[in-house]
């Protein structure tokens, strides 16, 4: 029938899953589609192909791409609204900077993603952003 908003949202979700599982190549197909799908006031569909494939691109070495998808996944966002994915897409961001070694970068962003969830009860998504905290501390140490 022609419907692209659900299927461009399912995608990202989708990509999401499957870059957790380690499916790389599977997750970056459907960035992709995700990308072309897509309508550009979506905020949520434009910020979470993003926030993966930053991810995606900062495995591959690629770190100046993902560094700068990873801030527009952040920037998606309108400034008037807080919603759950700004803490979603710092934490995308803050697992681009570990990965270039830039742990001080990736620890703000963490914090930042965990304050919101703390501000919000949200108590498992919070108790993720403390163990990326964590996980970072130990790294540096």
């Amino acid at each position: 029938m022609g419907e692209r908003g659900h299927r461009a949202s399912l995608a990202t979700w989708l990509a999401e899953a499957v870059y957790a599982q380690g499916r790389l190549g599977e997750a970056l197909r459907l960035t992709e589609e995700a990308e072309t799908l897509g309508g550009l006031d979506d905020y949520e569909v434009q910020g979470r192909w993003r926030a993966t494939k930053a991810k995606l691109l900062a495995r591959r070495g690629q770190f100046p791409a993902a560094t700068r998808l990873a801030e527009e996944a952040v920037t998606q966002i309108p400034a008037t609204i807080d919603p759950p994915e700004r803490a979603e897409f710092l934490l995308a961001r803050a697992e681009v900077s570990r990965l270039y070694g830039a742990l001080d970068e990736a620890e703000a962003c963490a914090r930042r993603a965990l304050q919101f969830y703390e501000d919000r009860q949200m108590v498992p998504l919070a108790e993720q952003a403390r163990a990326l905290i964590d996980s970072l501390a130990a790294t540096a140490a």
